[in-house]
């Protein structure tokens, strides 16, 4: 046997001791540090984004959802939650989530926690996004008249761009961002506190804002309803997407000032959906421009799932909003209808003749 085989071997062989060594520091590490008794409510609130009752609380409702393990030294299930939630809570690398003393697990580990509990997330997710029923609607738009004076909404709507790799060459085109660089679409629409009521999360950068709202149940919901009768109760979106009679957008050439007004009143509750954006997004800092998801789009799409609904689990517990990242207001920026014309005139002339009398009828005073 040559002398560089004998060094290879002897080198590989190192390495097997290390990486062994490595893993009975990280278990003896785990044994010893539990986030739960060596943090402080502070500190615990600023790494995984939620008060230690609140994550007990969350781990207990996930534990059937996750994966169970016989061996000895599995990672307890209390560390593949607060792991996860540390990266989505930072989006750092999986591997400086790992090395903090307070995980102390290897990359491949925390990857595979992130995978387990964002599929844990989605399984609940019924559970905390809920488009509401017919019979909610009044309630609905009773605060949002209460809180911005403006009649009729049940929610207001818009999209945002979340930054991810490129994915592979042949679906690369349907995920390009007209900004540069890769992303996902993602539509969200909440109520009047800030609880998202339906996202979307399925369509890549390249998918304009009106294809993905279409392309939704919320817009089949309510275009049954309106079908069937119940035709007062829509959203608020700005004017990248279409005027239907069951979503007002804003007026684009004005004529008078009740037509201004109405754009004042449109502009400032549609600001809402713009502050949930940025709520989420400073709360979870993966989704945030300044990171990247590096994972195929099934992957990123679990992720984004998994923190719109930690985000809604947050809200309803009346967890107090962080400062909002400093980003642009209305992601997908101010587009014409030329991009978004309804196929059917007659539901176009008939959302033109609602929103005039929305004008009218509130704006004109």
């Amino acid at each position: 046997m040559s002398s560089s085989i004998i060094l290879y071997y002897i080198s590989q062989r190192h390495r097997i001791e290390q990486r062994n060594s490595l893993r009975i520091l990280r278990r003896s590490l785990r044994d010893h540090h539990n986030p739960f008794e060596i943090a402080t409510e502070e500190s615990f609130f600023e790494l995984y984004r939620m008060p230690k009752h609140l994550c007990l609380e969350l781990i207990e409702e996930l534990k059937p959802f996750l994966p169970k393990s016989r061996r000895v030294h599995a990672i307890p299930c209390h560390l593949i939650v607060l792991s996860s939630l540390r990266f989505f809570a930072t989006g750092s690398f999986q591997r400086s989530v790992g090395q903090d003393n307070l995980s102390a697990l290897s990359q491949t580990s925390v990857s595979r926690c992130v995978t387990m509990v964002a599929k844990a997330l989605n399984n609940i997710s019924h559970n905390y996004i809920i488009f509401p029923k017919q019979e909610d609607f009044p309630g609905l738009k009773i605060k949002f008249m209460e809180k911005y004076q403006f009649p009729g909404i049940i929610g207001v709507i818009d999209g945002t761009h979340i930054k991810m790799s490129a994915p592979r060459r042949e679906i690369e085109h349907i995920y390009y961002c007209r900004k540069g660089g890769h992303s996902k679409n993602v539509m969200i629409i909440c109520d009047s506190n800030y609880i998202i009521l339906a996202a979307n999360a399925r369509f890549g950068g390249t998918a304009h804002d009106s294809y993905v709202w279409r392309s939704s149940q919320a817009c089949r919901r309510l275009e049954d309803l309106y079908t069937g009768g119940d035709r007062n109760y829509w959203l608020l979106g700005d004017s990248g997407y279409p005027l239907q009679p069951w979503l007002m957008t804003p007026i684009l050439s004005t004529c008078n000032t009740s037509e201004e007004r109405y754009n004042i009143a449109h502009k400032s509750t549609r600001a809402l959906v713009e502050r949930c954006i940025g709520i989420l997004k400073s709360r979870f800092r993966c989704l945030s421009k300044e990171r990247t998801l590096y994972y195929s789009p099934p992957k990123a799409g679990l992720i984004i799932n998994a923190c719109l609904v930690l985000h809604n689990f947050l809200v309803r517990k009346k967890i107090p909003h962080p400062e909002i990242i400093s980003e642009e207001m209305n992601d997908n920026g101010e587009q014409t209808n030329a991009t978004a014309d309804i196929s059917c005139r007659n539901i176009s002339s008939i959302a033109k003749r609602q929103r005039s009398e929305i004008v009218e009828n509130v704006f004109a005073q």
